[in-house]
């Protein structure tokens, strides 16, 4: 009897062991962020355009989330995007351009970033493109204290190679004074993330003479996906398609068609495919050093498209929203893919962008940060496929300076009392709020006004928040009379 038990107890130990040993490896985690690209410009949003084949077949394949809230200017969305927190929390409620004007950016004694709980766990990190929330030559570790190992990214500030130093004094002063023509006379001296781009190779700063910027991020992402094959890694990507080099530039050529002659449509598009070409052949990358099973892969857009843009959309023109809570501003595109562990052909109806980090860190295992309050619901189970899993949302939440919006999967509440049907509505050219509402509308709104009335007020911002927006904005405040 008692060799019985003691074989038995050695199976049992063999067994568990072997099961141990047979145990998944954490999943790698891959993010791409594309830049200033509307849901009108993809096929899976019902775009006419044709632009976008990979990362339609990604969401086709993978989860798509169908109304996915986010600010509608670059900055602030990645920071929301990075923290888990919504602007009421960090105080960055307008866009503050620390890249260009300094003053002060995303700062790790502050705040969180989900890449700096990747790395403490053991994950290699690495960002790749645009980062634009700090100005990396004033805070030259900032990506490090952020969480991220190997950097390739754009400093995205004036070049110092173009402006000599009695110029760049200028341009400094009228940043001092919040001068919007002064300043914006400097906008095409920005350094080049395009052709002959400049980056900052792990803060070592390098001028690519004849490279496409894209190309070169492209490059080294996949250096890193190579090098790191054998063990977790978590790769922010944040192309900087399909943004112009600047506001006064708003389209540039890429390799596809380098004439720039062409009509802006036609140049806008070509950045789109280009930025779509670029997720296919990372994605391809991903099966060809067989990471596809364990590598979990969002692709999502930063924010709307220049208003000066246009893209046929289920049957209508859409106009770019950037800059505007309307749903071609806010409302961006974002999917969820990996063949073994996310089911496909579902939908996350709603999300926003404070629901990444701690959908992230849940698939990874990884424990949310203590003491941080975090505006984000996970999304981690339903991915999953986990039985009885629904996603989290009943509303979203955006806002943009002291305006705040919330919806639902159909109707919409501004904080002003405004509020639409924003699926038949999606340019807001009815407003409802003096109508008699159906029940469920009436319904519908009461339940956002609840939404609304349950948020805390804004904290304030931890420095003047600097960009082109901010500048007009005091400007009229200066110029408006006391009461």
């Amino acid at each position: 009897m008692k060799i019985s038990v003691l074989f038995l107890s050695v199976c049992a130990f063999a067994l568990g062991s072997a099961s141990f040993a047979a145990a998944p490896p954490p999943p790698n985690i891959v993010f791409i962020l594309l830049d200033n690209i509307g849901q009108e410009w993809f096929g899976s949003y019902g775009s006419e355009e044709k632009c976008t084949p990979n990362f339609d077949r990604l969401a086709r394949e993978g989860v798509r989330f169908e109304h996915c809230y986010t600010m509608p200017i670059c900055g602030p969305s990645r920071t929301v995007l990075l923290t888990g927190r919504q602007p009421y929390r960090t105080g960055f409620t307008l866009h503050h351009d620390a890249a260009l004007y300094g003053g002060g950016g995303l700062d790790p004694k502050r705040e969180v970033t989900f890449p700096r709980l990747f790395r403490d766990a053991g994950y290699a990190t690495a960002i790749a493109g645009k980062w634009q929330i700090n100005n990396l030559y004033d805070e030259a570790d900032a990506l490090t204290r952020h969480g991220f190992g190997e950097q390739l990214v754009w400093p995205g500030s004036i070049d110092v190679d173009r402006v000599p130093p009695a110029e760049m004094a200028v341009f400094h002063d009228a940043v001092r004074r919040e001068s919007v023509p002064d300043t914006g006379a400097f906008m095409n001296k920005i350094e080049s993330r395009y052709w002959n781009p400049v980056f900052l190779r792990n803060g070592r700063r390098e001028v690519l003479a004849g490279r496409f910027g894209p190309d070169v991020t492209q490059e080294f992402a996949v250096d890193f996906l190579r090098r790191h094959r054998d063990r977790p890694f978590l790769l922010y990507y944040p192309l900087h398609l399909a943004h112009g080099q600047s506001f006064s530039e708003p389209v540039v050529a890429t390799p596809l068609n380098r004439d720039p002659n062409r009509p802006h449509h036609a140049m806008y598009a070509d950045m789109v495919r280009y930025a779509d070409r670029l997720v296919g052949d990372l994605v391809r990358v991903l099966d060809e050093l067989k990471l596809r099973d364990n590598t979990i892969l969002f692709v999502a857009s930063d924010n709307g498209t220049e208003s000066s843009l246009t893209a046929r959309r289920n049957g209508r023109d859409v106009k770019g929203g950037l800059y505007t809570l309307i749903e071609s501003g806010s409302d961006v595109a974002m999917l969820a893919n990996c063949p073994k562990q996310i089911p496909g052909g579902r939908v996350v109806p709603l999300a926003d962008f404070a629901d990444v980090f701690p959908t992230v860190c849940e698939l990874a295992g990884l424990a949310l940060p203590p003491g941080v309050t975090l505006d984000g619901k996970s999304c981690a189970a339903f991915l999953r496929g986990q039985s009885g899993a629904k996603p989290p949302r009943e509303w979203i939440f955006n806002q943009l300076h002291t305006l705040r919006i919330v919806r639902d999967e159909r109707f919409k509440l501004y904080s002003d009392g405004r509020f639409f049907d924003a699926n038949a509505d999606s340019d807001e050219q009815h407003d409802l709020s003096a109508s008699d509402l159906s029940p469920e509308a009436a319904a519908s709104r009461g339940k956002l006004q609840r939404a609304l009335a349950s948020l805390p007020a804004d904290a304030p911002p931890p420095f003047p928040l600097r960009s082109q927006a901010m500048f007009k904005l005091r400007a009229a405040e200066r110029a408006s009379p006391k009461p």
